[in-house]
């Protein structure tokens, strides 16, 4: 039975029950438009509260279908952060392997560093007197430093090649200085040093007469002042004077006296 004659027969009903009998047919008409217009009324409320429950449906499945992207997605950036969390923990032990390696020859290297230094400040006590001892005592606390670890690589390295630059500048330098020096003739003699590079170290003395120069021998070097020739004398004096500014440069001939060769060596 469709709903409005229903509800007609509902209000019919009704109304059979209360009005009374003078009631006439244009007030009932009156409350079936009422009627109608209560039904559309519903309706349209119907029909609104369907949309909006469908539009809360279609919202409902974009947010879950959005929710399930994002969720697909951190899914994919939870796998790819394992794979590069996995590559870094095998780096990491690559690199602490090389690490440890290098340290290892590292130590090695400083080891043997160490022990050349050494040996040069040995073979420095017999080199050319001049700051001797400062110099193989530079070396000595270097090559120290190093075996304690106080001194790195590359600092000890750097330290390194600057005392041998420093020790080896001073073959190219002249110098004259005051001084004394002990003759076995005659005595203490004042008188000036003079100094060519690492080649000569010589004394001329301040009576003329004691002059003296520093010679390389098997054992090292010796103080030269007997059977010295009048020439050889002269020179002496002459490249003093020469170093000290008191006569025009010149030809001098230096005395110099090698060590003998080592039969057998090449």
């Amino acid at each position: 039975m469709p709903t409005r004659v229903l509800l007609l027969t509902c209000v019919l009903g009704l109304f059979a029950a209360r009005l009374p009998a003078q009631e006439t047919l244009s007030s009932v008409q009156r409350e079936l438009d009422r009627v109608d217009k209560e039904i559309e009324r519903e309706k349209e409320l119907h029909k609104t509260e369907r949309k909006r429950a469908g539009d809360f449906e279609a919202e409902k499945a974009s947010k879950l279908k959005a929710l399930q992207d994002q969720l697909r997605l951190t899914g994919g950036k939870i796998d790819s952060l394992k794979k590069q969390l996995d590559h870094a923990r095998q780096q990491k032990g690559s690199f602490k392997a090389q690490a440890a390696q290098f340290q290892g020859r590292q130590k090695e290297f400083l080891k043997a560093f160490g022990k050349q230094v050494r040996d040069l400040a040995a073979a420095m006590k017999r080199d050319f007197p001049y700051e001797r001892e400062k110099r193989v005592s530079d070396l000595e606390e270097l090559a120290n430093a190093v075996d304690n670890g106080v001194v790195g690589v590359e600092d000890g390295l750097n330290r390194y090649f600057t005392l041998t630059q420093t020790s080896l500048d001073f073959a190219y330098d002249t110098e004259v200085y005051r001084g004394n020096f002990h003759s076995t003739e005659a005595g203490d003699q004042e008188g000036s040093f003079v100094r060519l590079g690492a080649a000569l170290l010589a004394f001329a003395g301040d009576d003329g007469k004691t002059a003296a120069y520093l010679a390389r021998v098997d054992t090292g070097y010796v103080w030269q002042e007997k059977d010295l020739s009048p020439e050889t004398r002269q020179d002496i004096f002459t490249a003093a004077k020469v170093a000290q500014g008191k006569v025009a440069p010149q030809l001098v001939s230096i005395p110099f006296q090698a060590p003998k060769p080592v039969e057998g060596s090449k």
